[in-house]
């Protein structure tokens, strides 16, 4: 795996790379512990956006990034987990 910037501060943030099919589907999934809560996306959002990542005003729990292209959605964890999921994808990927 070719590291990214997004990928080193997302495991700086502390998510876990879960499943990285990146080369093949345009897509890395993480998972972190914590409850995405509204106020844990608020901070996450902080976060991205000093990183060039802009929340999207038409979708929930999606950033866009205007100079790669690239998406980032947050996904809450189902019954089985107690956080969640974020997928790192390709545009093209979605």
């Amino acid at each position: 795996m070719k590291e990214s910037f997004t990928h080193n501060l997302l495991i700086s943030e502390g998510y876990k790379l879960s499943e990285d099919a990146w080369d093949e589907h345009g897509r890395r999934t993480y998972l972190h512990d914590d409850i995405a809560t509204r106020e844990y996306f608020m901070m996450l959002a902080m976060t991205l956006r000093r990183a060039g990542w802009e929340t999207d005003t038409r979708r929930l729990r999606l950033f866009n990034h205007r100079h790669t292209g690239e998406i980032i959605e947050i996904e809450p964890g189902g019954s089985e987990t107690t956080g969640h999921f974020l997928h790192h994808m390709k545009r093209s990927a979605k």
